[in-house]
């Protein structure tokens, strides 16, 4: 239903007007140059459907039929958020998003390497692990739950997790839970 034009048709009346107006509030609050046009049922004309990149109207319109969203009043603010959801290219506010992917387990015990290291980083420590059966993308997800369950930052490099700090313990417990092996070395 959604195009890629810049201007919303909403027809109706009051329920229209209003949705119009929350439309133009969310689009100008975000800075987005979209717009919205309220007519009603009897009003509407080929130029302006032509110009629409979506029509939204509060009752079944016989000749717009196949264009057109019907959406209810008491649910005009969630469902303006939604339509400028999906325009930007999401969903609607109302799917839940797919569950965050856990990275796969290996299937024999793997053994990972864990060190503390401060070289180059002007004092600053980077807990690092490497060896992991992973590809990138795998590593990146493993990364990212270890960097929100130590509550810090970190990166994916060359192969190897860095975890700003050091949290050796906690990513040990971590890893150990997800199947591998964690072998420290240095100090």
């Amino acid at each position: 239903m959604i195009g890629k034009g810049r201007m919303i048709l909403f027809v109706g009346d009051a329920a229209a007007e209003q949705a119009a107006t929350a439309f133009r509030a969310v689009a100008t609050r975000m800075g987005l140059p979209w717009n919205a046009v309220v007519r009603r049922a009897a009003d509407v004309a080929e130029p302006v459907l032509r110009e629409a990149a979506g029509v939204i109207a509060f009752a079944p319109v016989p000749f717009l039929h196949a264009m057109i969203e019907i959406w209810s009043e008491p649910e005009i603010d969630r469902d303006v958020n939604d339509l400028i959801a999906r325009m930007l290219g999401g969903v609607k506010g109302s799917e839940a998003p797919p569950p965050p992917t856990k990275p796969e387990t290996p299937k024999k015990v793997h053994t990972v390497r864990m060190a503390r290291e401060v070289a180059g980083r002007r004092g600053k420590g980077v807990t690092v692990v490497w060896e992991f059966p992973l590809n990138e993308a795998a590593l990146k997800d493993l990364a990212a739950i270890l960097k929100q369950k130590c509550g810090t930052g970190g990166t994916v490099k060359d192969g190897k997790i860095e975890i700003q700090g050091d949290h050796r313990d906690r990513i040990q417990l971590e890893l150990e839970q997800f199947g591998y092996k964690v072998k420290r070395s240095g100090g």
